[in-house]
């Protein structure tokens, strides 16, 4: 039997390099004689990375790589910790100082965002794990709940946190993003900003209690934007207020306030795409952000979705880990970490080695010749050209991370492999 010690190779010593640093600030730590904190987190990382489909398989291949053999009763118990879940979402919290430091902010040319905190928000679901609790669906079969989780994107940085889980009620599927909101605390919606620091939620159409907005707004500066539905009864009740003098807003039709049917005034911007001829329509409860910002805001909240997708097929992240509410709530975090650890990972190898995903590059720009889309206008305007970063990590480089954690070879040794995936071929 290998003994019980931690993942300890070159690469993994780099990769989990933040989470040992930041552990002596983490809250809920324990001395524990079996499976350490660190160990721990490293075990439900390294489950995310792994290519195995259940807990066991990847249990056998982690004691396979001669690192340590882990009873699957032991680490199943370990999910189940409130202090162990309390631990690792606190670790991830604090990785988001170092990816501030260590990740460019593709907002910082937008100086009216200066004083604010800004993040998309969206439910992912989880199929069921195995022994979840089935009920009668309505064709007449026994199914279980599918797992959701609300998760959060900081839209600066792209660090992923966990804001609340799904809690369906009344025999429903899924639980609607509104009731999600209300019962979160003000304190998880800011997020840890400041005193004075403006937070801006971006969601999707289902964020309709604009009451309830209106509250968090005036009481503890939330702000939200989201697209507006279809059959919105909103009412203009303002002049038009585009700047049409500020370049930026350049596809922006029309900048107005709008009285809803509950009394509550809000912002709508009417915005064409020029290269395509498609017409948004966004709501937001924010009056001083220039019409350009709220646009560019919503339309990069689609990065959450590419994280998702990250998680879902790259990762293959598709079935909860277990039953219980703090198994189902240690995966989601395990996930943030996952994403979280990669991204700083490759923002290291970018610096210190120089070298980048020349493929990937070369492959995104075939992919934006060959979308299928009627080109309306060539030039491109502020709100379409002015963030271009990658949103998701390839999944070459997912597979390249899996092997090299557990390889004990020497640095430059990983590093001239990456090149080899990374670098185009010279003529």
């Amino acid at each position: 039997m290998a003994s019980q010690q931690q993942l300890n190779t070159g690469f993994s010593r780099v990769f989990f390099d933040d989470i040992v640093n930041l552990y002596p600030r983490s809250q809920r730590q324990y001395a524990c004689t079996g499976i350490s904190d660190i160990h721990y987190c490293q075990l439900g990382v390294l489950r995310c990375l792994s290519s195995s489909t259940t807990g066991q398989e990847f249990l056998q291949y982690h004691a396979d790589q001669n690192v340590a053999h882990i009873e699957p009763s032991h680490f199943f118990k370990a999910l189940q910790s409130e202090r162990r879940l309390g631990n690792i979402t606190s670790l991830n919290d604090l990785l988001a100082t170092p990816m501030t430091e260590h990740v460019a902010d593709p907002y910082a040319q937008c100086r009216e965002l200066d004083d604010w905190d800004v993040y998309a928000v969206d439910g992912h679901y989880h199929k069921a794990a195995c022994f979840d609790p089935k009920h009668l669906a309505s064709d007449g079969t026994l199914r279980a709940t599918a797992t959701g989780h609300f998760f959060r994107m900081n839209m600066r940085t792209h660090h992923l946190s966990c804001l609340a889980m799904a809690e369906p009620k009344d025999g429903k599927k899924r639980e609607h993003d509104m009731a999600a909101i209300k019962r979160s605390t003000v304190e998880a919606l800011r997020n840890g900003a400041g005193v004075g620091r403006k937070v801006m939620l971006i969601w999707d159409k289902a964020c309709i209690d604009y009451r309830h907005w209106f509250k968090l707004k005036h009481t503890y500066g939330i702000y939200f934007t989201t697209c507006e539905k279809s059959n919105s009864a909103a009412e203009i009740c303002s002049v038009n207020m585009l700047d049409r003098s500020e370049p930026r807003n350049a596809g922006v039709v029309s900048d107005h306030m709008v009285g809803t049917s509950n009394g509550v005034q809000l912002r709508r911007i009417v915005y064409i795409n020029p290269e395509d001829g498609v017409t948004y329509t966004y709501l937001t409860n924010d009056v001083t952000l220039p019409a350009y910002l709220i646009v560019l805001l919503y339309k990069h909240r689609w990065d959450i979705e590419k994280i998702f997708d990250e998680l879902k097929n790259k990762m293959n992240e598709r079935k909860s880990w277990g039953s219980s509410k703090e198994t189902k709530k240690s995966h989601a975090i395990f996930e943030c970490l996952t994403h979280n650890l990669l991204l700083l990972c490759e923002k290291h190898i970018e610096k210190t080695e120089g070298i980048r995903d020349e493929v990937e590059e070369k492959k995104q720009v075939g992919r934006i010749k060959a979308a299928p889309r009627i080109i309306v206008q060539a030039v491109r305007n502020f709100i379409n050209s002015a963030l271009t970063r990658a949103t998701q990590r390839t999944q070459r480089f997912i597979r390249w991370v899996r092997v090299r954690l557990y390889i004990d070879a020497p640095w430059s040794e990983s590093m001239a492999r990456l090149r080899e995936l990374w670098t185009l071929p010279t003529r």
